[in-house]
């Protein structure tokens, strides 16, 4: 499909991964000597006792991986296995919290967690983006990082509603003070249309309440330049966008879509869906994953064993 769709610490190579809802938590060193906290899921291995892939997923702005859980469980079903990290200075890993050396900080963390798991799997993974994850993973296909075997954007941080003031305040505390943090501006009411998922997220203790200049710079530096490299994907790419999204501006994933190659995008937008599309209210949440898993299985070419 090439047109929009409007819809209503590492483990060892033998060592035991958790299946189902619950992961294996390891760690994984990058080279600058922080810890990432990595989660991995593995699909039952009495109906898929030899995984269909894996999925790499990159988790958005000041939550972490943890809140996947349930995403993962719909991969796993797909007899996908799933591995995802939390960002440098985010949910349990290690670093400053919400402040990153450099704007190419978190890319060049995904590549180094690419890098593990193509060495443990012998395989080119799916790479999930949600958000500011979204936007990692898009930079990651469009500037060909690595080889991926398909790149899946949800909700992806490719525009944001800034304004001039924000944009001068953002350029001065960069100067003087970038990595001194303020408050988060996202709104939890704005993620989903159940209430409940608004309230777990300000109650997370691993939820980060706070944003430096030096992480918006990352968004500053990146959206621009994956509009700008959308041309150049080369890998099958899935968008699941929430047309009424307040996080992100979603006219970016449009600007995004129309600029990538047709012949290898399918967006599907979701018109009355919030930012966090895979936690929205029933039944667009059932919808968005409905979608994600008929794109996928497409791709797989395998059923599960009954």
């Amino acid at each position: 499909m090439n047109e929009p769709v409007t819809a209503p610490g590492l483990p060892g190579a033998h060592e035991p991964v958790a299946t189902g809802a619950v992961p294996t938590e390891t760690r994984q060193r990058m080279r600058d000597g922080t810890e990432l906290l990595l989660r991995t899921w593995l699909p039952d291995p009495l109906r898929f006792p030899d995984p269909l892939g894996t999925v790499l997923l990159v988790h958005g702005l000041a939550e972490h991986s943890g809140r996947y859980a349930h995403v993962a469980a719909v991969l796993c079903a797909l007899g996908l296995r799933v591995r995802a990290y939390d960002h440098r200075g985010h949910g349990a890993s290690g670093g400053p919290r919400m402040v990153v050396p450099h704007p190419g900080s978190y890319l060049d963390d995904l590549a180094e967690i690419y890098d593990a798991a193509v060495r443990q799997w012998n395989e080119l993974p799916f790479v999930l983006g949600h958000s500011m994850g979204g936007l990692i993973a898009a930079r990651f296909a469009t500037a060909r990082v690595r080889p991926i075997r398909a790149l899946i954007l949800s909700s992806p941080a490719l525009a944001l509603r800034l304004s001039n003031t924000m944009l001068t305040m953002h350029r001065v505390l960069l100067a003087l003070l970038p990595h001194i943090r303020v408050p988060n501006p996202i709104d939890a009411r704005m993620l989903s249309h159940n209430a409940e998922v608004a309230r777990a997220y300000r109650t997370d203790p691993l939820v980060q309440g706070t944003i430096s200049a030096s992480v918006l710079e990352t968004f500053i530096r990146g959206m621009p330049q994956a509009l700008a490299d959308a041309p150049r994907l080369e890998a099958p790419m899935l968008m699941l966008v929430g047309g009424a999204d307040q996080v992100v501006d979603p006219e970016g994933s449009r600007i995004f879509f129309d600029s990538a190659p047709k012949d290898l995008s399918t967006m599907v937008w979701f018109d009355t869906g919030y930012h966090e599309i895979f936690n929205e209210a029933e039944p667009l949440r059932s919808e968005v994953f409905a979608a994600l898993s008929d794109w996928l299985l497409r791709r797989l070419g395998a059923q599960p064993r009954p």
